[in-house]
């Protein structure tokens, strides 16, 4: 990463950033230069919020630092640079983007929904959700490389990978006590879930969710995406691969890797981007 890139986010950011959101971090490699820090910077709060639920021991001390943020960003809108090592990138990129206030209430709204116990009522919901808050992000990025109509093209990709990255994290919520899955198709395992025993309607469950990604995914690819928002979903492309893995036999959602490995994903992203495809 070039000295440009590193200027606004802390070093032990941009590489905490590299390791734990990998696909969106490679994803962004393939955007100009001079707007790849815009785009760190949302991806890093990203991991700021999703993190929360775990810090925390009770969901009243995470409504508190969720409440924070919300006012950390409201001040930035004001012209004030609360101290944290975030806010200088965050501001930049909100000036880059025009990004609107609204979003970031979307999108803090919908992380600090996922500290409840069970999130999300049925699949339908959860697709909601993805958007909400994937699609909030994804679109945003899209702004700063684009415009607010050709980042619009990205909402489809965005509820798809949205679906993904909640099952990638399907493990670790489970151990925080939130269940990544639609309630409606556990209905009755819960108890198992959180004690992280897998039961044949909790794999059924994962397959569903997975499934219903790859679908969302072909569906959008047949609509054009302008070439200038590509890296801000880019990651998207990756939907396939993730739920091949999670529909295999004997893949343990709770023991699993999760990952595609990083080769594999980066021969993946850079095919994709020299076609200018997601």
């Amino acid at each position: 990463m070039s000295d440009a890139e590193t200027t606004l986010l802390p070093a032990d950011v941009s590489e905490q950033l590299r390791r734990t959101d990998s696909d969106r971090f490679l994803s962004a490699l393939f955007a100009p230069v001079e707007l790849r820090p815009h785009l760190f910077a949302l991806y890093a709060l990203d991991q700021e919020l999703k993190r929360i639920p775990g810090l925390v021991s009770e969901p009243m001390l995470g409504a508190i630092r969720f409440q924070w943020w919300r006012d950390t960003i409201g001040s930035i809108y004001q012209g004030e640079h609360p101290g944290h090592e975030l806010v200088p990138a965050l501001a930049a990129a909100i000036k880059a983007g025009a990004l609107p206030a609204e979003g970031f209430h979307h999108w803090l709204d919908a992380r600090e929904d996922e500290m409840n116990e069970l999130p999300f009522v049925d699949l339908a919901s959860m697709e909601s959700h993805a958007r909400r808050a994937e699609g909030t992000v994804m679109n945003m990025a899209g702004r700063i490389l684009g415009t607010a109509e050709t980042a619009e093209g990205l909402s489809g990709f965005a509820a798809a990978y949205g679906l993904v990255e909640l099952l990638k994290r399907f493990g670790a919520a489970a151990g925080n006590q939130s269940a990544f899955l639609p309630a409606d198709l556990i209905a009755g395992d819960e108890d198992a879930l959180f004690s992280g025993r897998l039961t044949p309607a909790i794999t059924a469950a994962f397959n569903d969710v997975a499934t219903h990604a790859r679908t969302l995914l072909e569906k959008v690819r047949q609509e054009p995406v302008s070439r200038d928002v590509i890296p801000a979903g880019l990651h998207a492309g990756l939907v396939p691969g993730y739920t091949r893995m999670f529909t295999r036999a004997g893949f343990d959602p709770f023991r699993s890797v999760p990952e595609i490995p990083a080769y594999r994903r980066q021969i993946s992203l850079m095919a994709r981007a020299m076609r200018g495809r997601i």
